[in-house]
């Protein structure tokens, strides 16, 4: 994972969304009354102090907080830092491929599935014989991309299917998870995606933070934008705000008309319980954020990230707080967390 400063720097100036970053720029002045010149200026300090992006920035709320405060929370840098410490990259791979975290994890996934690397044509169409939609997934996919839905029905060729996702190498396909109604009451056009973080140490993993992400519209599957976020306690109803990536608060589902305040879903202290659990089968990577789904038989899993998204776990208008992430994993390790060189 080693890469210099002046590199990260580099391709962080070059991944810059300059219309995403402007539209950032316009909600903190309308928010703090300061001018473009002054927040462009603060950013550009914080980056080159802090390691703060301008999502980060954003999100962290950098233009009224302290410096101490800006020290809790993780930034793209920081994280790398972190990650680099926490995760011994030769079990990480467990995590970066679906095919081995789907065969490690398997009890938890409560679905069926099929590993095309060491499967025939005939394999597949044995597979496929009871199915009705089935999704098809790039064994490294992130955030949503490198996945197709496929209703069985419309197969017209499964030699033909076979050979185009070898191809786009989608070689692990998965039965459809049927999602239960306590989240079809708010999107049902999308299967939802519930992250929970867990950290190791001696022994013992433990959930430090969650979020989930809910579409705004019909999509079939989950992304990265135009989502809706929120945390769950464990009784299963909302304990944050529900915002979406703008700091824009919600009290409905703009597409259901759900009210937030009546949603109460089911199984999360089991899913909390379940990734703590799974974890402890991969203690060398010591930080994991889980993807949970909760289906008609209960939370399943979906995926497991070594490296994880964070800025939604610490977005300041979720809970109106002033620390970020990094408190919540300090607060797990103890005084190692002085150990790792942020």
């Amino acid at each position: 994972m080693a890469m210099s400063v002046g590199k990260w720097l580099l391709n962080k100036f070059k991944d810059i969304n300059h219309e995403r970053m402007d539209k950032h720029i316009a909600i903190i002045q309308k928010n703090t009354g300061k001018s473009k010149f002054y927040i462009k200026c603060s950013m550009i300090w914080n980056f080159l102090t802090q390691g703060t992006g301008y999502t980060d920035y954003f999100r962290g709320n950098f233009i009224e907080i302290t410096n101490e405060e800006k020290k809790t929370f993780a930034t793209a840098k920081r994280f790398y830092k972190l990650i680099e410490y926490m995760n011994d990259e030769q079990y990480s791979i467990v995590l970066g491929d679906k095919l081995l975290f789907n065969e490690i994890f398997k009890e938890y996934l409560k679905r069926d599935f099929i590993n095309l690397r060491k499967s025939s044509v005939e394999d597949f169409k044995a597979f496929l014989s009871d199915k009705t939609t089935v999704f098809a997934k790039e064994t490294n996919g992130e955030c949503g991309h490198g996945i197709s839905k496929i209703k069985v029905s419309e197969i017209k060729d499964v030699a033909a299917l076979y050979k185009q996702l070898w191809e786009n190498n989608q070689l692990l396909v998965e039965d459809a998870i049927v999602q239960h109604d306590d989240l079809n009451q708010i999107n049902p056009h999308v299967v939802n995606s519930f992250r929970i973080v867990t950290v190791y140490k001696d022994g013992k993993a433990k959930v430090i933070s969650n979020a989930l992400r809910i579409n705004q519209d019909e999509t079939d599957v989950i992304g990265c934008t135009h989502d809706l976020y929120f945390s769950l306690g464990a009784d299963g109803k909302i304990d944050s705000n529900v915002i979406d990536d703008y700091a824009n608060v919600y009290d409905t589902h703009p597409m259901t008309g759900k009210k937030f305040n009546d949603v109460c879903i089911g199984g999360v202290d089991e899913a909390f319980r379940m990734c703590e659990e799974a974890h402890l089968r991969l203690p060398q990577v010591r930080y994991i954020g889980w993807d949970i789904a909760f289906s008609v038989n209960g939370p399943v899993m979906v995926e497991g990230n070594e490296y994880p998204g964070y800025g939604i776990l610490q977005f300041y208008k979720l809970k109106d707080k002033r620390t970020g992430h990094l408190k919540e994993v300090a607060d797990v390790l103890g005084d190692e967390f002085n150990n790792i060189k942020l």
